[in-house]
């Protein structure tokens, strides 16, 4: 799954506090009853069977379920010590595994390596609806790879990929591939856009100017200006230029954001593009505090609303919500004023994220509670005990899976 679980604590050290001038109606207080976990449906075989004998450690790091496709998909790794010297990082053995969602029986594994072929040293993946998923790869002898693989488990195609990369998920099905670029000697940022469609086949192509920060829907969000070097090395200048693309990779528009502004671009929840192309930064301004901006499809910039340093953002793809100290708040792009208000109950968690589910519901982890809500009104769907839940977790149509110290479980909820 979204991978995104960022420490609350983070937030509030990293991002200045803002004050927060809006007119707020009473909070509701999700007090519903916590729902114990009712006995599994089933609990899958180890997940390591084919542990390498020389592996220092394994872990799952992702779950991630495909109902249409009866595939509760787990990714595994496995580190590997490093044999030959070439490279400073760790190896890993990465895997993509399928269970099925009725029985939990294995149906089958994916190993993103070649017998006596070089390991990986990181993996990201793309997870479709239909149950495809792409693997994007870095290689342990400096290759770069993409993986496109079926439901049955065998490649649709691998693509051998000049630098690396970032893989995204756009509105039209279709994949982008996003080159990390490099910086030459004026600070300039040079990478490529690629955008594929379900067979592998190019779709269109194009090298820009800067390094793509997110990428969803019918946007592409990239970081276009040059950086400054100083002792410590290349750094964003203070006044950030945002280029916004679309799904024909043709610049649609473009934003300078004022002097002492800093856009967020280190993989927190803090750029969002909503269902109908309307762009949200997040933002933090000297002397001032965090800011949310808002542009139109068309690049308009809408508003700049203050928001709480301390809090997480996130979308709901016709607004967003703001989560700080148990409080979840609702609003949408017309208004600042918050449309719903949700006190929640239990300790916050050691990490704490809001994330939207593939069901499109928002759900909020808490100390010893997950929260299921409806985006639109913050209303209540499950409230479940995490206590005996292991890491990680995947919430779709009203049923988790979670891996539990080397096997994949699955709970209905009522």
């Amino acid at each position: 799954m979204d991978l995104n679980r960022k420490k609350h604590s983070r937030w509030a050290t990293l991002l200045l506090a803002g004050m927060v001038s809006l007119s707020l109606s009473a909070p509701a207080s999700a007090a519903e009853k916590v729902q114990p976990l009712s006995n599994p449906s089933w609990t899958s075989p180890s997940l390591f069977t084919d542990k390498m004998d020389n592996a220092l450690a394994v872990r799952a790091t992702e779950v991630h379920a495909v109902p249409a496709k009866k595939l509760a998909y787990v990714h595994t790794q496995q580190d590997i010590p490093n044999t030959t010297g070439k490279t400073e990082n760790s190896w890993y053995l990465d895997t993509l595994q399928a269970y099925s969602t009725v029985t939990g029986k294995s149906q089958w594994s994916y190993v993103l390596h070649e017998s006596d072929g070089p390991y990986t040293l990181a993996t990201q993946m793309a997870y479709t609806s239909y149950g495809t998923v792409y693997v994007y790869a870095d290689y342990s002898d400096g290759t770069h790879k993409l993986h496109s693989i079926h439901p049955s488990g065998k490649a649709n195609w691998v693509k051998d990929l000049p630098d690396a990369s970032s893989i995204s998920l756009l509105k039209d099905g279709s994949l982008l591939v996003a080159s990390k670029g490099k910086v030459n000697n004026q600070g300039i940022i040079r990478s490529t856009l690629s955008r594929y469609d379900n067979n592998g086949k190019l779709l269109n192509q194009q090298a820009i100017q800067g390094s793509v920060l997110k990428a969803d829907g019918n946007r592409i969000i990239v970081a276009a200006s040059k950086l400054t070097k100083n002792q410590n090395g290349w750094q964003a200048v203070p006044n950030p230029r945002i280029d916004v693309y679309g799904l024909a990779l043709k610049r649609l528009y473009h934003y300078q954001f004022p002097s002492n502004v800093n856009v967020y671009g280190d993989g927190s929840d803090s750029m969002f593009v909503l269902k109908n192309g309307t762009v949200l930064i997040r933002t933090n301004i000297d002397q001032v505090g965090n800011k949310l901006f808002a542009f139109d499809p068309k690049g308009k910039l809408l508003w700049g609303r203050q928001i709480s340093g301390g809090s997480i953002t996130q979308s709901t793809g016709t607004g967003y919500v703001t989560y700080e100290n148990g409080n979840v708040k609702l609003f949408t792009v017309a208004s600042g004023k918050s449309a719903a208000s949700m006190n929640l109950e239990g300790d916050a968690a050691d990490y704490t994220w809001v994330k939207p589910t593939s069901d499109g519901n928002l759900m909020i982890n808490m100390d010893d509670r997950t929260y299921i809500l409806y985006p639109s009104n913050l209303a209540v769907i499950h409230v479940f005990d995490t206590t005996k839940l292991g890491s990680p977790i995947d919430y779709i149509a009203h049923t988790i899976y979670s891996v539990n110290e080397d096997t994949l479980t699955k709970y209905p909820l009522k």
